[in-house]
Formats: structure tokens, C-alpha cells, sequence
């Protein structure tokens, strides 16, 4: 996150033959002490686009690295309906696990 006034963009994309991701977001908070991060955005799926809130541990930084893991919650239903993704059983909501490193 930029020490200045300058608002953060984090996008993440995720690329696989069967399936094309891209967790967009503008709007970073920082709470304890920057150990956390709340990141709110919107996570397009094959063109669809979901809103999601991802939040975010920070494992690891320093000057020139930030390695972070976070989860977010999506609707099921809308997932399916989008995407045609079939979980192997009935679900209400599908949790997005979240590793990155920024270097």
C-alpha cells in the first residue's frame, strides 16, 4: 500500500483453459497495525462479475515483498448459474481461498 494519498489497486488474475478470473479492487483497509487487509471489489468469472469482500492476513512483508492469504465468500447459486460449476454436494455459498505475493 502506497505511503502517499494514492489509492491501491490490487488485481489478482487467475488463468486456467477451463475457466478465466479477475479479483479487481480499489478500496484497501488496513487494520491491525497493517496485519490485516480488507480488500472490496469485484471478482469477474468467464465475464460475469461478482462483488466480493476479501480479506486478508499478511504472513509476510518487507520493503520490496508482501505475501498475503485471504478468503472470500461467494454465492453459490449465482456461481453455478454463471459459470456452470457444480460443487460434489449441496452448498449455499462456496469460500475462495487466496495466496499471493507481490514482489
Amino acid at each position: 500500500m502506497p505511503d502517499s494519498s494514492e489509492h491501491p489497486l490490487f488485481r489478482f488474475e487467475f488463468d486456467d483453459p477451463r475457466l478465466t478470473a479477475r479479483l479487481t479492487s480499489e478500496q484497501v483497509e488496513s487494520f491491525a497495525g497493517g496485519r490485516r487487509l480488507q480488500l472490496t471489489g469485484d471478482l469477474d468469472i468467464d465475464g460475469t462479475a461478482f462483488p466480493v469482500l476479501l480479506r486478508l492476513r499478511v504472513v509476510e512483508h518487507a520493503e520490496d515483498r508482501l505475501l498475503v492469504v485471504g478468503t472470500a465468500t461467494l454465492p453459490y447459486r449465482l456461481l453455478r448459474r454463471a459459470t456452470g460449476f457444480r460443487a460434489g454436494r449441496p452448498a449455499t455459498r462456496l469460500r475462495l481461498l487466496v495466496a499471493a505475493e507481490f514482489a
